[in-house]
């Protein structure tokens, strides 16, 4: 009996052993990818809100999605701007995409120019401060991505699927109409294709629209930790955001489930060529998206 408990006693000290090296692996991922990643902003003040404790404590947090198109020796400007609302009570998300030809009024200058510019002419801070004007409200967290990054993420998943409502070619690539499946090449291509969509812009946001939801469907359903430690080493040098590691608990206790539900929209308005030569797109009540 002393025999076996002996060995019994071994085995579960060496597991312990093994666990503890890799919740140690684990965690030092984790922190190494956050140390990488977590860029603060002067504009947003630290997050009151996602200090709660209890669930009905939990207010709706916005989020500013910006998938940048980058290139060697320029800032680059933003392709995918996106403004997401997690509202944990009624455990939905609110996702409303906005022209990067937005005609806005730059922060603290008596002067115009289209919503990506901002990025160029002020980075992140400038397109947060511009965003938070043009809709009335607090961003609380912004995300991002290089769109080289984007297609990094779509690699790791294998594919994503969409329902296509249009066929059409674009960049070599053909898409039928119907539920169809994308790889990361595809993907991209998807995404990016405007002009000869008859809707335009519209058209190109709500593609987008259906692949981010798409991939936050394959994250909360996949539930592959490993995995996610994988992507998150593949994507670090793609992304930037000012969510740090003391957010991830609260996060997933009061907001995760807001991402069951996802309902998309687009920034009501009309676009014109205006007296500089350039089109812009000039929102209707762009203050009534989120304050409703």
């Amino acid at each position: 009996m002393k025999r076996y408990m002996k060995i019994a006693v071994g085995v579960l000290a060496t597991l312990t052993v093994l666990l503890g090296v890799c919740f140690y692996f684990i965690f030092a991922k984790v922190g190494a990818f956050f140390d990488e990643t977590y860029k603060p902003i002067a504009s947003t003040p630290p997050v009151k809100q996602i200090e709660v404790q209890k669930e009905e404590e939990a207010k709706a947090l916005h989020v500013l999605l910006m998938g940048i198109d980058e290139r060697e020796g320029d800032r680059g400007r933003p392709d995918v701007i996106i403004v997401a609302k997690l509202d944990p009570k009624q455990q939905t998300t609110k996702m409303v995409s906005i022209s990067r030809d937005t005609k806005v009024m730059i922060p603290g200058k008596d002067s115009y120019t289209k919503l990506n510019h901002t990025y160029s002419i002020g980075g992140t801070d400038l397109t947060v401060q511009t965003v938070e004007e043009l809709l009335g409200i607090s961003i609380d967290y912004y995300v991002k991505v290089n769109m080289e990054g984007f297609e990094k993420i779509i690699q790791e998943f294998g594919s994503v699927t969409v329902q296509n409502n249009r066929a059409f070619s674009f960049e070599g690539y053909s898409f039928s109409k119907g539920k169809i499946s994308l790889e990361s090449d595809e993907a991209l291509a998807y995404v990016r294709m405007r002009k000869g969509d008859p809707l335009g812009d519209k058209g190109r946001n709500f593609r987008q629209r259906q692949v981010i939801e798409a991939v936050i469907h394959r994250l909360i359903q996949d539930r592959d930790y490993l995995g996610t430690i994988k992507l998150l080493e593949t994507l670090a040098p793609y992304l930037e955001w000012n969510i740090g590691q003391k957010d991830l608990k609260p996060l997933y206790t009061h907001y995760l489930p807001a991402l069951k539900e996802i309902q998309t929209d687009d920034m009501p308005g009309a676009g014109k060529i205006e007296e500089d030569g350039y089109w812009y797109f000039t929102p209707e009540n762009p203050e009534k998206m989120f304050n409703e």
